[in-house]
C-alpha cells in the first residue's frame, strides 16, 4: 500500500496529495461518498465507540496534477506533466489517515 499524506481544507476536503513522495494538487471538485463495508471479515468484535467507524468508510474521488514548484511551470514540457490523474483516496475516519485504494 503507498505512503499516502493528504492536505484538507478547514472542512476536511482534499486540497493537496502526496503518494510515495509524488506532490499533487486538487484540480477539480473532489467527490465525497459513503460505502458499507464488510467490517466483521475485518475484525472480531466492534468496539463500542468506534461503530460509527466500521459500518461505512469515506471515500473520495479527487482529479489531481502533478505540483511543479513555480519554476518549472515555465518549463518546456511542463504542459504534459499537468495531465490530470484520478485518485480513490479512503479516509480512515478513526484514525485521519489516508490510503489511495484506486488509481485511475
Amino acid at each position: 500500500m503507498p505512503n499516502t499524506q493528504v492536505m484538507t481544507t478547514m472542512a476536511g476536503q482534499p486540497l493537496r496529495v502526496e503518494v510515495d513522495g509524488h506532490h499533487y494538487r486538487v484540480a477539480a471538485d473532489p467527490v465525497r461518498w459513503y460505502e458499507r463495508r464488510a467490517w466483521w471479515t475485518e475484525v472480531d468484535r466492534a468496539p463500542k465507540d468506534q461503530c460509527p467507524y466500521l459500518v461505512d468508510r469515506e471515500v473520495w474521488q479527487v482529479q489531481v496534477t502533478v505540483d511543479l514548484p513555480a519554476g518549472a511551470r515555465r518549463r518546456r514540457g511542463a504542459v504534459r506533466d499537468r495531465e490530470l490523474r484520478t485518485l480513490h483516496l479512503e479516509r480512515d475516519r478513526a484514525t485521519g489517515g489516508w490510503d489511495v485504494v484506486e488509481n485511475l
